[in-house]
């Protein structure tokens, strides 16, 4: 009996984040619509940029505290449904419409972008529990290394990498492929740089967050050349 409410309490428990996650998604989505048309410049970009929607499923994850599966779903929920809210206002709001090849690559972004920084954002939260023994794979999020090593690869320092690696991704987009919008390129690499130094928990932390930056910079820029080609495609 006491297992059945168990159930009950984390079947409700995963409906009311896959609620929330929605409903967030829907409103990024309306103000992610409603701004570009209203801020100036460089900010204007910011508005409508991919870094701030993955910041967003990274942080509902993060807040929402569940599982690794569950932290995927989530995150793909906050996509999807800032993908709706974006649309749809544009259609019924705005009276703008977007090609079917388009919103189709989109949604393919969402699928894969939703998942990974969704968990990003979960594996993120499990800071307070990682130990520097263990698996890094462990639901605890323990150390790769041992104590006495000077790099510490764990869930929370990968979140973390993640998300500055797509700022940094972003950012050299900006400054190498966009005019004028360096200014907003130049926001995202000094995001970039501060999110492992303000979020990790160590100092070791840290720093191999500034390590990993380079290679999931490299990463996330082939995903952003990936979604150009077909965009244009």
């Amino acid at each position: 009996m006491v297992q059945q409410t168990n159930r009950v309490t984390d079947r409700s428990r995963v409906v009311r984040a896959a609620v929330v996650a929605l409903v967030v998604g829907l409103v990024l989505g309306f103000l992610t619509q409603y701004l570009q048309g209203h801020l100036p410049g460089n900010w204007n970009t910011l508005a409508n940029s991919g870094v701030v929607w993955v910041v967003f499923a990274f942080a509902v994850t993060a807040v929402l505290r569940l599982s690794t599966g569950w932290s995927a779903l989530l995150g793909f929920i906050t996509l999807f449904g800032a993908l709706a809210g974006y649309y749809v206002s544009a259609r019924f709001i705005e009276d703008v419409t977007s090609s079917v090849s388009t919103m189709a690559v989109w949604l393919l972004a969402a699928i894969v972008g939703g998942p990974v920084f969704g968990v990003a954002g979960g594996w993120w939260s499990e800071g307070a529990a990682v130990r520097s023994t263990g698996s890094w794979w462990s639901t605890g999020g323990g150390s790769l290394r041992s104590e006495g090593r000077w790099l510490q690869l764990s869930r929370p320092v990968i979140g973390v990498a993640l998300l500055s690696g797509v700022f940094l991704a972003e950012g050299i987009y900006l400054l190498w492929q966009v005019e004028n919008k360096h200014a907003s390129g130049r926001v995202e690499v000094v995001l970039a740089i501060l999110a492992p130094i303000v979020l990790a928990r160590t100092t070791r932390d840290r720093l191999t967050g500034l390590l990993l930056l380079i290679p999931l910079g490299l990463l996330g820029m082939a995903f952003y050349r990936l979604l150009n080609a077909l965009l244009a495609a």
